[in-house]
């Protein structure tokens, strides 16, 4: 294991907690539920300081690889963590990263896909939503009057469905609906292809207990036409009729 390796492993659990962290800011930030002015210098100047972590924990990580170019080129997600600009409502993009690339270092196995992706799903609708709300509210002509109205139109644009009643008016809206509309297609996509891959496995796998439970018959019935030939020959050939009969008394 390279020191790098070791670094992520001791360090991977305060990165997603970071995360989450983070993306509990921005939902105060634009949410606008603190209050205090105290509470809101705090929360942005925790949402600094969070951004601050990741980038010291990605220039360690590069420090600490052996080929530093190709961990840049191999860790695309990290590196957009902290490259995109920290600027409303861009910055929301930023922690769909950070979740993302923490729980890939903490390796998941396929019995944990489908809870990662179900997460996954609920985490960019979620974050979709506050930036659509963040970018289109207060805009001119916005169909968005509060965190209802984007919730509702991330939900329907995640899933394909699109009615049209709510959309996006600004640029940085749009970025954001694109963003969800390609997220969509992948994760339908992929759902449909996990489920196929399933009923697939399900069907190989009845398959394979058919074909043992007719070659442990086959078996079977070949070891008691055995036995019955050995029992058999264990017997001897039966005897002859006419040499069984009991001999005619002397004189008869």
């Amino acid at each position: 294991m390279t020191r790098r390796q070791v670094w992520e492993r001791r360090t991977n659990p305060l990165m997603i907690a970071l995360a989450l962290g983070f993306l509990a800011v921005y939902a105060v930030q634009v949410l606008d539920v603190a209050p205090t002015p105290l509470v809101r210098r705090l929360v942005d100047w925790s949402d600094i300081a969070i951004w601050a972590a990741f980038v010291a924990d990605y220039l360690i990580r590069v420090r600490l690889s052996t080929d530093r170019w190709r961990f840049v080129r191999t860790h695309p997600i990290d590196l957009l963590a902290i490259a995109l600009p920290p600027f409303r409502p861009l910055r929301a993009l930023r922690a769909a990263p950070l979740l993302i690339g923490g729980l890939h270092r903490a390796r998941l196995t396929r019995a944990r896909l489908a809870v990662f992706v179900g997460t996954t799903s609920v985490l960019v609708v979620f974050l979709c939503s506050l930036a659509f709300l963040d970018a289109e509210r207060g805009a001119p002509d916005t169909k968005v009057t509060g965190y209802g109205d984007a919730l509702w139109w991330a939900a329907v644009t995640v899933t394909t469905v699109g009615y049209g009643d709510v959309y996006p008016v600004t640029t940085e809206g749009r970025i954001v609906a694109l963003l969800l509309m390609v997220v969509g297609i992948g994760l339908i996509s992929f759902v449909i292809g996990t489920a196929t891959s399933w009923v697939v496995d399900q069907l190989k796998a009845a398959d394979a207990r058919a074909l043992n439970t007719d070659r442990e018959v086959d078996e079977l019935t070949a070891e008691v036409r055995a036995l019955r030939t050995e029992i058999a020959a264990l017997r001897g050939p039966a005897p002859d009729a006419r040499d069984a009969a009991p001999s005619p008394p002397d004189g008869a």
